[in-house]
């Protein structure tokens, strides 16, 4: 995607930006019914109040404020759950839930269309064509507080869980591997040597969460250019790291508008950036795994939502787009140290952890061609470590037993 179409989804996804827009939308729809009450003759068979609509509007303004705040105060919870059980890396997937933000969304938007009703009937804007009309609007409005009511029901007993933030982290990868399929290569060509070339930096310091390929073939089609990427979206980027290695003739401006095409932020994120899930699935295990939590049932999921992502991970590279820019693949030793060398370190004393993360690397050696050798690899490591710090006989010769190759 561009970088304007980057940047628009990071602000889709700020907590404040769907309850923005319904309010917007509850403003909106009364400004429509004050416009569409002048289309409607006056004389109606029956009328209505404006104490009568306004009753009701005071109800939902009285009781929405105390419904929002208190479901701004779960998301809180949540977020300071998530961040002390699991990672705090795991926050932005809480904040970013479509579900809980659209009830919180419908509350306060709510909220604002009583307001806003309120006042214009004390004002005595509207006729009696538009106090129905309101009225009308009003009830379509308690239906839908009433739904998210429901919802919400629902989503506090999972929000900010050591098991729901586990699944959204491992969707979380998912995602970013159906974004970057096959070997990773952003739809350009594959980096297969070393990359040559004048080296253009970071104007910032910070990681890389976004490329726009389609700004660099363009300029690279422009000045005549191969442009190999040596900084793929979680890479740290600082002035003493490239960000691409370019084979033709660069002067400071063609540097600056190259660099340009790189989004650097403070932080990783998800979005382009597989082996980021995989970390923070990792991290909630070692976590899990910690002396002060003591949890390897935690951790055992997480391998299995571990092996889940790996072995659906899309196989097909996505089509050449861009014939003068390369990268390097993903690396499959890379994604198995992510995934699994943490937990092998933390849970290296535990059996049951030990045995069920061999289990995953032998049906990820058995399922996946491509990471058979690293999967392999893993194993051993794992077993090193697993004598290393076992002090059971019987546990040593069950975990020697399990990684034992086919």
């Amino acid at each position: 995607m561009s970088q304007i179409a980057f940047k628009f989804r990071q602000v889709v996804q700020r907590m404040w930006f769907l309850p923005l827009a319904f309010s917007l939308v509850a403003v909106l729809t009364l400004l429509i019914a004050f416009g569409m009450a002048r289309l409607i003759p006056d004389g109606l068979p029956f009328t209505l109040s404006s104490e009568a609509v306004e009753s009701i509007l005071t109800v939902l303004a009285s009781s929405l404020l105390t419904v929002a705040v208190f479901a701004l105060s779960t998301i809180v919870s949540a977020l300071s759950s998530a961040s002390s059980q699991t990672t705090p890396r795991a926050v932005p997937l809480i904040v970013g839930d479509r579900s809980a933000q659209t009830s919180i969304s419908v509350f306060i938007g709510a909220f604002l269309f009583s307001i806003v009703g309120i006042i214009g009937l004390s004002a005595g804007i509207y006729s009696e064509a538009g106090r129905l009309l309101l009225f009308a609007v009003t009830l379509g409005v308690v239906v839908l507080v009433v739904a998210a009511l429901i919802r919400w029901i629902g989503q506090i007993s999972a929000i900010g869980r050591v098991g729901e933030t586990v699944e959204r982290a491992g969707e979380a990868a998912e995602r970013a591997f159906r974004s970057v399929p096959g070997r990773g290569l952003l739809g350009c060509r594959p980096l297969e040597a070393e990359a040559e070339g004048e080296a253009v930096f970071s104007r910032k310091i910070g990681y890389v969460q976004h490329i726009d390929t389609g700004r660099l073939q363009d300029l690279a089609e422009e000045h005549e250019l191969v442009v190999s990427i040596t900084a793929r979206p979680g890479a740290y980027a600082a002035p003493d790291r490239p960000l691409v290695l370019v084979e033709g003739s660069v002067d400071e401006g063609l540097a600056e508008k190259l660099a340009s095409a790189f989004v650097v932020g403070k932080a990783r994120t998800f979005d382009s950036d597989p082996r980021f899930g995989l970390i923070v699935l990792a991290e909630i295990a070692s976590k899990a795994l910690s002396p002060g939590i003591n949890d390897p049932g935690t951790a055992i999921v997480v391998i299995g939502t571990l092996v889940r992502v790996l072995t659906d991970r899309p196989t097909d590279d996505s089509e050449l787009k861009y014939d003068r820019v390369l990268v390097a693949p993903l690396d499959a030793n890379d994604l198995m140290a992510d995934a699994f060398r943490p937990i092998a370190r933390d849970g290296a004393g535990s059996i049951e952890v030990m045995l069920r993360m061999i289990a995953g690397l032998k049906t990820l050696a058995r399922g996946r061609p491509d990471l058979e050798a690293a999967a392999t690899g893993m194993i051993k490591d794992a077993v090193d470590r697993g004598t290393t710090a076992m002090s059971a006989r019987s546990d040593k010769a069950a975990l020697k037993a399990a990684g034992k190759l086919d």
